[in-house]
């Protein structure tokens, strides 16, 4: 039954770190502009007046999400 351990393993860190990538790093908002980054690196901006658009820049390169989200989850284990 245990053969499987380590790729159930490995498959609920992955989609942990999915999880956690999706999640708001840090909002700013300056001159009617919110810019909304998320931990995978991804950037959305919106234009907070009428008629204002919305975007996304996408990470360029890909990033290693996985080693990202244990690195963050080990530095919230110090606090």
């Amino acid at each position: 039954m245990t053969e499987y351990t380590e790729k159930v393993e490995e498959v609920r860190l992955k989609q942990d770190a999915e999880k956690w990538g999706r999640r708001v790093k840090y909002l700013h908002a300056s001159n009617g502009m919110i810019e909304t980054a998320y931990n995978n690196g991804d950037i959305h901006y919106k234009e907070n007046w009428e008629g204002g658009k919305e975007w996304t820049v996408y990470a360029q390169e890909p990033t290693n999400l996985v080693e990202k989200f244990q690195r963050w989850r080990a530095d919230q284990r110090g606090k």
